[in-house]
């Protein structure tokens, strides 16, 4: 025991003088990379020495029994060299990641505290105990002490007042329309709620705050987090824009991600200049800053009279549990319980995911489920929803039967069924309903006389039937869908088309010229394409402008049994790679963290075996250009052939141009054409860009190459 005591002594104040150490030099130290991973162990450890500190103050509190004395004395020794241990941990971590703000250093003092605490218990136990008084007092002050400090690094790791959220009322936040202001009422409000956990004053990850404009010019240790009237030079963006993947990427995956229109409302603002205290009624109605500002902001501006509920508010905790990028939920008030709940994204929606809402189905009075793939059957649900005002269905697959079912809702005062299958005899079945006093029913199986008939029985009620024949005023075709996604394929493919407007035209074209609305093909079933195609597609309605054209590409490959990669990817960017590049499944451009390969430090060298010996006259390779985050194309592409791998052919070398500046993310094909030759094997090299331009940001940093798939014909 003696041994035990005398390492105990020697380790414990080693560690505190080190501890010390750290806190005063801190802003000059460098860690090695095996260094951050131990600080990176912070999280894991620090869960023993709070255990072990409240077992020790709980011996204070009992009768004093010598047989155990050894034992309360490991316990307190165990808890002093923990504590100090996790102490400089937290210290490692804080240097690495160059984090600053209130909280961190509340968090730093308070875990020096009770690493010096756990020491004088430890230490000084037999001056300590022989005043039963001090002692408790003590134990009281330890456990006070790991409350707070475990409070405050909740705060960094989950955000500001986590440990107490649940008990907190609810923020009903409310805007003044007339006075409200660019930056403290909108941008600040998107910063605050997706990056306020790690980059507000009191939490300032990597240096950097977004609370007020002179930090967010100031920036952090990479540099400014926007440039005014510049996209490509903000920081923020790039971040926000890298793939989910990316260590970079902001916020991290763990946390709440930016919506769409989140992005575009940021994008908006930077590209105005970045104001910062002008309001948004200074800003012509037609300014899409302000058009996407006020939108963001709806739901919290003040209302001419707010509305009293005589049902009780829903816990911020089950709110944040149900909200996700998917399912947003608002809340529509000052200080009032009524939530509206908005659903994206057809693929990630099912009916389970508005079931979910069973918790908060008392307080949702606006309910949007356009574009959702919402059943009849759903509709049973929904007509359960009991204080539900507003309810958007507009091109779902209800039909007649399942709207009846939501004549019974007593507080329903206006539906939207545009694009629906809703025929007259569902229009009726709403119109017995005397709650509801607006329906838009556009693109509806109901016919004109049918909504004329209803109107002279019902004058006081709005009946929109939209624009259809309507010659005083033409409006744009929404685009329409390509079903079948861009794809690689081996001897042919089927193209689906589909647009949700009933009655419009579809034309299409494979010859690089815009589709137009005479001598386009049009389409009436599924196309079959049986070489490399570049679709463009446009749809035409009399009495409406043509919408816009939307794109597609289908490409054609030999067969390859097996792919050698010769220099490897990037770990972040290398996953499946030996089956990646000729999967027929094409890289999405919006997300390089899958279906790409990626490589910056060395070349990429692939070699591609056919199995059995074909005459080859052209291998191409999809490449991702995303230059903000240094995707530029490659520097040079050059392919080999062989029969046996042994003794190679150059076929063909490609030197692709690089952009003068930026440009729109894009996935290019590079086809290197060459002379018939018959051959098994296909080698290929691809150098990405060593340097990147002068007018880049990066200047000076080397490029990445990003691959999707490899075709030869």
């Amino acid at each position: 025991m003696n041994q035990i005591r005398k390492a105990g002594n020697l380790i414990s104040f080693a560690g505190l003088v080190f501890l010390l150490f750290l806190f005063v030099f801190e802003d000059r130290l460098q860690l090695p990379a095996w260094v951050q991973v131990i600080g990176r162990m912070h999280p894991l450890l620090l869960h023993f020495p709070i255990v072990l500190l409240i077992i020790s103050a709980i011996s204070y509190w009992l009768p004093g029994e010598t047989e155990w004395e050894k034992a309360w004395e490991l316990i307190r020794l165990s808890a002093a060299v923990t504590a100090i241990a996790t102490a400089i941990m937290g210290m490692f971590l804080s240097i690495q990641e160059q984090g600053k703000g209130d909280v961190l250093t509340y968090h730093k003092w308070g875990g020096l505290l009770i690493a010096l605490l756990a020491w004088i218990l430890y230490q000084y136990h037999t001056k300590i105990i022989q005043n039963r008084q001090v002692a408790r007092t003590a134990s009281v002050v330890t456990v006070a002490g790991l409350f707070i400090t475990g409070h405050w690094g909740a705060d960094l790791t989950h955000g500001d007042d986590f440990l107490l959220a649940p008990m907190e009322s609810a923020n009903n936040l409310v805007i003044q329309e007339a006075d409200a202001k660019i930056f403290p009422d909108v941008i600040h409000l998107v910063l605050q709620t997706k990056c306020g956990n790690c980059h507000q004053n009191h939490n300032q990850k990597g240096g950097l705050s977004l609370s007020d404009s002179v930090s967010i010019l100031k920036g952090g240790k990479d540099g400014a987090a926007i440039v005014a009237g510049n996209l490509e030079k903000s920081l923020l963006l790039t971040r926000i824009h890298l793939p989910l993947s990316d260590k970079k990427h902001m916020p991290l995956t763990d946390k709440p991600q930016l919506t769409e229109e989140e992005i575009n409302l940021l994008e908006a603002w930077i590209k105005a200049g970045a104001p910062f205290s002008q309001k948004l009624t200074d800003r012509p109605v037609t300014d899409s800053l302000r058009i996407l500002a006020h939108d963001y902001i709806e739901p919290y501006l003040q209302k001419a009279k707010e509305e009293q509920f005589d049902f009780s508010a829903a816990s911020n905790s089950t709110i944040r549990k149900l909200s996700n990028n998917y399912r947003v939920i608002r809340e529509l008030g000052k200080n009032s319980p009524a939530l509206a709940v908005s659903f994206y994204g057809k693929a990630q929606y099912s009916f389970d995911a508005l079931k979910e809402l069973d918790a908060i189905k008392e307080q949702i009075l606006h309910l949007n489920v356009s574009k959702m793939p919402v059943t009849d059957a759903q509709l049973d649900w929904i007509s359960h929803l009991p204080n539900l005002r507003r309810l958007n269905l507009n091109y779902t697959n209800v039909t007649d039967a399942g709207i009846s079912r939501l004549s019974g809702l007593k507080n329903l005062e206006m539906i939207s069924a545009a694009g629906t299958d809703i025929s007259g005899k569902g229009l009726a079945a709403l119109l017995n309903n005397p709650h509801i006093r607006e329906l838009y029913l556009w693109n509806s199986k109901i016919k004109p006389e049918e909504v004329a008939a209803a109107q002279k029985k019902f004058p006081l009620r709005t009946i929109d039937l939209g624009f259809e024949g309507a010659d005083t005023m033409l409006i744009a075709l929404n685009k329409p869908i390509i079903k079948t996604n861009p794809a690689v394929f081996y001897d042919s493919i089927l193209v689906e088309l589909a647009h949700p407007i009933k009655g419009a035209e579809i034309r299409y074209s494979t010859d690089g010229k815009a589709p137009d609305s005479i001598n386009s093909p049009l389409y009436t079933r599924p196309v079959v394409f049986k070489s490399n195609t570049a679709l463009q597609v446009k749809a035409y309605k009399q009495g409406w402008l043509s919408s816009e054209i939307v794109k597609s590409h289908y490409l054609k490959s030999l067969p390859v049994v097996q792919t050698k990669l010769l220099t490897p990817a990037d770990e972040k960017y290398g996953a499946n790679a030996e089956k990646i590049l000729t999967d027929l499944d094409l890289g999405d451009p919006t997300d390089f963290g899958t279906r790409w390969l990626g490589y910056r430090k060395n070349d990429a060298l692939f070699v591609f075996d056919l199995g059995t010996q074909q005459k080859v006259k052209e291998v191409s390779v999809t490449n991702l250009q995303n230059l903000r985050p240094y995707l530029f194309p490659p520097t040079s592409l050059t392919v080999w052939g062989s029969k046996d791998e042994k003794n190679w052919q150059l076929l063909k070398t490609l030197t692709p141009p690089t952009p003068a500046k930026f440009i729109p993310v894009s996935d290019t094909l590079f086809s290197l054409h060459f002379a018939p030759v018959s051959v098994r094997y296909l080698k290929l090299k691809a150098v990405p860009i060593k340097h990147l331009p002068k007018w880049h940001p990066a200047k000076g940093q080397p490029g990445w190459f990003f691959i999707s798939e490899f075709l030869v014909n």
